[in-house]
């Protein structure tokens, strides 16, 4: 299914400046950047964050994840 998106004459250009065999080509490549950009920047905060925790914060967190990895084991 296709949709209509309208772009200033200026964006548009931009776009077709990537060279790309189309329009959607060069677009779902932006966005696959962009996503990857967002997931490691989320990624990064994660991190930041749990560095932020204490030492025993951190032991129980592993220890709750230690209990979901095991549930998961336990499915066949």
């Amino acid at each position: 299914m296709a949709t209509t998106v309208k772009v200033s004459t200026e964006t548009r250009d931009r776009i077709k400046a990537f060279g790309r065999a189309t329009l959607e080509d060069t677009i779902i490549e932006a966005l696959d950047a962009l996503e990857e950009r967002e997931f490691w920047a989320q990624a990064e905060r994660a991190a930041a964050w749990r560095a932020t925790l204490s030492d025993d914060e951190q032991a129980q967190r592993r220890a709750r994840e230690a209990e979901i990895d095991a549930a998961f084991d336990s499915i066949e």
